[in-house]
């Protein structure tokens, strides 16, 4: 079988939430969500144009880890 690229999460987390906790920590991106043609709630974020998440020079992965955490439980949280 061959692999394939997923953007699929593992338990419960609320599209909303995430798309209201993202901020982008190099510029003031704004966050939407919108349903695919599946039935699937996408978070879609427009970074400032030249915004280094944007051009792909950085990763995303701080500010998406932070925009969770925002959104977790608190029995979840240390």
């Amino acid at each position: 079988m061959e692999p394939q690229h997923t953007d699929y999460l593992i338990g419960h987390i609320n599209p909303a939430a995430i798309a209201a906790n993202y901020q982008c920590g190099h510029c003031t991106a704004d966050t939407t969500t919108h349903t695919d043609d599946n039935g699937t709630v996408r978070v879609a974020v427009h970074h400032d144009d030249g915004c280094p998440v944007l051009t792909g020079a950085l990763s995303s992965a701080p500010d998406v880890a932070r925009a969770v955490a925002g959104h977790l439980p608190d029995t979840f949280k240390a």
